[in-house]
């Protein structure tokens, strides 16, 4: 049973495979034998069924069975024999099944290419320094405090950082009346809204007025549907109400988990200062990532490509059964995005594999922690959970990978000890 195989490109293999009438005797009579136990027709007792007659009723059928099982066969050795890796489903070309003769089929076969990445142990990218400032964490405070406020009903005009409650009567945009929502209330903290105007309107209101309210948006307004139009709003207010911010005593430190507020603010510091690190790293780990596919050019099979985009659109659904296909629009628009992705993780298996990166137990227990710890869990209990699982092997090659990322961009210490 003759194979040939030939590069057709760097994703692409093609076999001729060849299996003449003999090569699919000794099969096809073995399947016939397994007929003749199994059929029973009428006036036949279970396996006492001619073969004649079987052949006569199931000689097509087991003919193809056979042609089926035997090309599997056969394309499965071959490919094993060459260390040929498949990348999605294999694609018959052509085929032509002559009784006389055998069968002749051409498979199309996609692989991923061998690659050989230059100039990663010298990106010429690293990591800048951060710094955070007083400000910055002030901010974060003040956003913190404005989110653990509470507004309560006042008595009096409506000032600037009041919230202010009311009904939508009507609304006329450029002269054009609207259809209101369902819930016409509305909450406007004043100083804060999207609409300058519109907040400007409230200023000064009591619970209990009506009034119209006279504005244009902003020609950057978030909605482009309004950006530079005029409006003009009847609304009646309901309430008006003050923002009372927390106050930060000993039972309620206790329960947002700190001692006071400067331990606060120093917990708010050092989020800061990882999220700002953090973002530097991955900001610089994309720049070498993109020089080294740049310098090392090497091309995805389209296989890859497809189940990546695949999986991006299905990622969130819980029922395999209501996974979807991705469209032709879907593939094309994705496919940019997906080849790159791919690339990254093909030159990071590489650096892993010739820099003989490991995640030692170590760093695996210290994820775990880093994890325990934002979702308040057991460190014990999560490392089972993830044992048992088999969830600990996946993060572990997280983490090798990782490590492979910090050493093109020259973090190295973890990834040297390691080896």
């Amino acid at each position: 049973m003759p194979v040939e195989i030939k590069e057709t490109s760097a994703t692409m293999r093609t076999l001729e495979v060849s299996i003449s009438v003999e090569d699919l005797k000794a099969p096809f009579e073995k399947k016939l034998s397994q007929y003749k136990k199994q059929v029973a027709l009428k006036g036949f007792r279970q396996g006492q069924v001619p073969k004649t007659m079987i052949l006569k009723q199931f000689g097509d059928a087991i003919h193809h069975e056979v042609v089926n099982e035997t090309v599997d066969k056969v394309i499965g050795e071959e490919l094993k024999k060459a260390n040929i890796l498949p990348v999605g489903q294999l694609k018959v070309t052509k085929f032509n099944d002559d009784k006389e003769a055998g069968v002749t089929l051409t498979v199309e076969v996609e692989v991923d290419p061998e690659i050989d990445i230059k100039g990663y142990a010298d990106t010429g990218v690293t990591v800048p320094d951060t710094a955070v400032h007083e400000e910055e964490v002030q901010a974060e405070f003040d956003r913190l405090t404005q989110m653990w406020s509470k507004d309560e009903h006042v008595d009096r005009a409506a000032a600037k950082g009041d919230v202010v409650v009311g009904n939508y009567i009507e609304v006329v945009i450029d002269g054009e009346k609207q259809e209101l929502p369902e819930n016409k209330e509305f909450r406007s903290l004043l100083g804060e809204s999207a609409s300058p105007g519109f907040d400007e309107g409230l200023m000064g209101v009591t619970a209990g007025e009506k009034k119209e309210i006279n504005f244009k948006y902003p020609d950057d307004h978030k909605d482009e549907r309004y950006r530079g139009k005029t409006a003009q709003f009847q609304v009646e207010v309901t309430d008006v109400r003050q923002i009372v911010p927390p106050t930060f005593d000993e039972e309620f430190c206790k329960q947002i988990g700190v001692k006071d507020v400067e331990d606060l603010k120093s917990n708010l510091a050092e989020s800061l200062a990882n999220q700002k690190k953090d973002a530097a790293k991955n900001k610089a780990i994309n720049e070498a990532i993109d020089k080294l596919i740049e310098q090392n050019p090497f091309e995805v099979p389209n296989a890859r490509v497809a189940d990546l985009i695949k999986w991006s659109i299905n990622r969130n659904v819980q029922d395999p059964k209501d996974a979807v296909e991705p469209t032709e629009e879907q593939l094309k628009d994705l496919a940019p995005e997906a080849i790159r992705e791919i690339k990254k993780h093909r030159i990071l298996e590489f650096v892993a594999t010739q820099e003989k990166i490991k995640a030692n137990q170590a760093a695996v227990d210290a994820r775990l922690q880093q994890m325990a710890d934002a979702y308040h869990v057991d460190f014990e209990t999560l490392k089972g959970h993830f044992r048992q699982s088999g969830r600990i092997n996946q993060l572990r090659d997280e983490l090798r990978i990782q490590m492979a990322a910090d050493f093109i961009v020259g973090i190295r210490p973890a990834a040297e000890e390691t080896k």
